[in-house]
């Protein structure tokens, strides 16, 4: 994962290979960005386009898992992760739709 800000130093030891950390760091961030999103989503819609989108990022979750050519197993636990993101966020606009 090469990053300018990190990659192209002077003067300092360049390392083009993340660290598990950095890793770490980078998923959980997307993890709280993209369930605030989607909750405030599901929070703010209709329910028929909640319907929609979910249908929309499933379809993108299985043409990305193509694209980066995971195996059965790596691809059947990036969808279930998938779900379970997605799930929680439902879950935390449900208020809303009950």
């Amino acid at each position: 994962m090469l990053t300018t800000h990190r990659d192209c130093k002077h003067h300092v030891e360049k390392n083009a290979i993340p660290s598990l950390g950095e890793i770490e760091g980078r998923v959980a961030v997307l993890e709280v960005v993209a369930q605030s999103a989607l909750t405030h989503v599901f929070y703010e819609g209709h329910v028929d386009i909640d319907a929609a989108l979910l249908s929309e990022i499933r379809r993108a979750m299985h043409r990305k898992c193509r694209e980066l050519k995971l195996d059965g197993e790596d691809t059947a636990s990036a969808l279930s992760y998938a779900e379970e993101l997605i799930e929680a966020a439902v879950e935390a606009s449900h208020p809303v739709h009950q």
